[in-house]
């Protein structure tokens, strides 16, 4: 059921109140606590759309440096690891490839379909299509083949692939001499991971490494391993910032960077400036607690992002007082949700923009209704990921249903009850002019397109890159300097089940074709597919499930060291023998939400509180968990 108005927490039960009313109350308490505890106490959460960048502003006119994304839990050790060896994430230029290597990306599972459009296309000039995945997933359907590698043993494919191609010179000399550093150091170092090495490691056979190192190098430049995303790199394992390193570098070594084919730096349009027209607040006074960034903590973090599932741990030591979370759900959504939820209700003060009563709302002291995306305008866009760079905005359809608002009204709303209205004295509308005008583009021109194409076209190669060298980094001396590995090397998981214990296993996670991350669950159309499908399961190995005399359907008792759960199992060939699977999205606990309530369990159920020493992320695979048949 949708909130209809701003709702107060009184007595632990909700009370309706006055938008105005709401905005006092709220404003009172944060400039006491401002005043008790300093603007470093108070923090922002969202998952990262267009208005955000609003709420970034709300934060700094408020002093506080603490703005967080979802990205701990997500991304962050992938960008990282390219960030150290290219200086930028590119895009994989799957449409114009001739070969492609999928790890643990799961494209038609992840609803990603411009890059299935151009998986397709490909596949039908001839592309060849490998996907290394521990399970079959709907990606590998469409494979020539199908790596079932070792969870968390990604980098040990990867290592020997570069072994193939430096040992028998099937890398692209002349990009290797000119456009990269530390070549000797990387095949100096390299020796040590022969494909024989790493089938021991990640169950690939070598000779399968060494067919596929060759078949790639055939193809090059027009060759390519897919950049990552969550899985494997993104925010999984111990390795995940060497794992990208090392993929960064195989296709380094392929010559394909920048190139058709290959990998490519998406074209972006820089837009402009809400000044001099309109003051830019001053900034935060202070780093931020979690220690993104900073030498001795977690320096190869995101600043922009930070830790989010810091959060809970900082509130909890008193060091955050006041919070603000939209468009996201960290009690579902972060790990370890008794510890979740024992940070935030530990908050002296929060405040969730969200138009249901998700988990993360039913705590809250205050929930300002946010409007559904059909009924509210947003900012100007400019994050595509083409060979053209795109401007583009979303409009609402139908007028709010409820007495909601729309993100940037609510976070204009705050400013000015909190007293730092002066930076929001604009309205939306005025905002998008301002920043368009540099582009040559029309609002209102916009409006009638949606999308627009600005700038010039992409265009293969280049002269520097924005790492210290100007070049690709196979060798770091950033990274050296800073204590970590200069160039990759073997690194183990944090954990590894029990190879004496027949129902340990690792629980690793992905996404269905069906649901959105944590935000479709209660969607009754959605889950009733889920449900007549069957969806809602966990999958175990069948030769494993056949030691524990487990059959298909039975319902088992999944148990870690920080939960446990009841959920039923479905056994297939497709799922690599030392793991089971969880589908993300389900283990709704809000009540409020009803018809996802207590449907399927989430793997964060399980998860510990984590943190990569290096990076910070979440480490969501890092999970070793037992499986009894109930």
């Amino acid at each position: 059921m949708r909130i209809q108005g701003p709702l107060k927490r009184v007595n632990g039960r909700f009370e309706s109140l006055s938008w105005k009313q709401a905005y006092k109350e709220i404003a009172q308490k944060i400039n006491i606590l401002l005043l008790d505890n300093g603007p470093e106490t108070i923090f922002w959460l969202n998952f990262p759309q267009p208005n955000h960048a609003y709420a970034l502003r709300l934060m700094h006119a408020l002093r506080s440096p603490h703005y967080f994304t979802h990205g701990s839990t997500c991304y962050t050790a992938r960008n990282a690891g390219w960030n150290f060896t290219t200086g930028k994430l590119p895009a994989s230029d799957l449409a114009n490839t001739k070969f492609a290597m999928i790890i643990g990306r799961n494209l038609a599972g992840g609803i990603d379909l411009g890059q299935m459009k151009s998986i397709v296309k490909a596949k039908e000039r001839g592309m060849k299509l490998v996907v290394v995945d521990p399970r079959h997933s709907e990606t590998a359907i469409l494979a020539d083949e199908w790596l079932p590698v070792r969870p968390g043993a990604d980098l040990a494919l990867l290592l020997a692939l570069i072994n193939v191609l430096i040992e028998e010179e099937f890398y692209d000399a002349d990009f290797v001499d000119n456009h990269t550093v530390g070549f000797d150091q990387l095949a100096d170092e390299i020796i040590n991971y022969p494909p024989e090495w790493a089938e021991k490691v990640c169950d690939i056979p070598a000779k399968t490494i060494v067919r596929l190192a060759r078949e790639m190098a055939q193809e090059k430049p027009r060759a390519l391993v897919h950049r990552g995303y969550h899985g494997a790199f993104g925010a999984q394992y111990l390795n995940s910032f060497q794992t990208t390193r090392a993929l960064a570098i195989v296709n380094a070594l392929l010559g394909n960077i920048n190139r058709k084919g290959g990998t490519y730096f998406a074209k972006s349009a820089s837009l402009g400036e809400l000044k001099p027209k309109h003051p830019v607040p001053e900034g935060p006074l202070m780093s931020k607690l979690e220690g993104t960034g900073t030498p001795g903590r977690y320096p190869l973090g995101a600043y922009g992002d930070g830790i989010a599932h810091a959060i809970p741990e900082l509130a909890l030591r008193g060091k955050l007082k006041c919070g603000f979370v939209y468009h996201n759900n960290p009690l579902r959504t972060n790990p370890n949700p008794g510890r979740v939820i024992a940070g935030y209700k530990k908050l002296d003060l929060l405040v969730v923009l969200d138009p249901v009563l998700s988990e993360t709302a039913v705590i809250a002291d205050y929930v300002l209704p946010a409007s559904f995306y059909l009924e509210a305008d947003e900012a100007v866009d400019n994050k595509h990921y083409g060979k053209q760079a795109q401007v583009s905005i979303q409009q609402k359809g139908l007028e709010p249903l409820f007495d909601t608002r729309s993100g940037f009204q609510i976070i204009s709303g705050l400013a000015h009850s909190l007293g730092v209205g002066r930076y929001f004295d604009f309205t939306l509308e005025e905002a998008n002019e301002l920043r368009l005008k540099p582009r040559g583009v029309t609002l209102a021109d916009l409006k009638k397109k949606g999308v627009i194409s600005v700038g010039d076209h992409w265009k293969e190669g280049f002269e520097k890159l924005n790492t210290p060298s100007g070049k690709v980094e196979l060798y770091s001396a950033t990274l050296d300097r800073l204590g970590y590995p200069p160039i990759p090397r073997w690194e183990a998981p944090l954990v590894s089940p029990d190879e004496k214990d027949a129902a340990s296993f690792r629980l690793i996670h992905g996404k269905q074709a069906i649901h959105t991350n944590a935000m479709t669950a209660n969607n009754s159309y959605l889950m009733e597919i889920s449900r007549r499908y069957d969806l809602i399961r966990l999958w175990m190995n069948k030769k494993r499930a056949e030691k524990l005399g487990i059959i298909d359907g039975d319902l088992v008792l999944l148990k870690s060291l920080v939960g446990e759960g009841k959920i039923r199992v479905k056994l297939t060939e497709g799922l690599h023998p030392s793991c089971v699977w969880l589908p993300s999205g389900y283990g709704v606990f809000s009540k409020h939400l009803s018809t996802a309530y207590d449907q399927g369990l989430s793997y964060n159920d399980f998860l510990p509180t984590l943190f990569d020493p290096a990076v910070g992320h979440a480490m969501a695979s890092e999970i070793i968990v037992s499986v009894r048949k109930i």
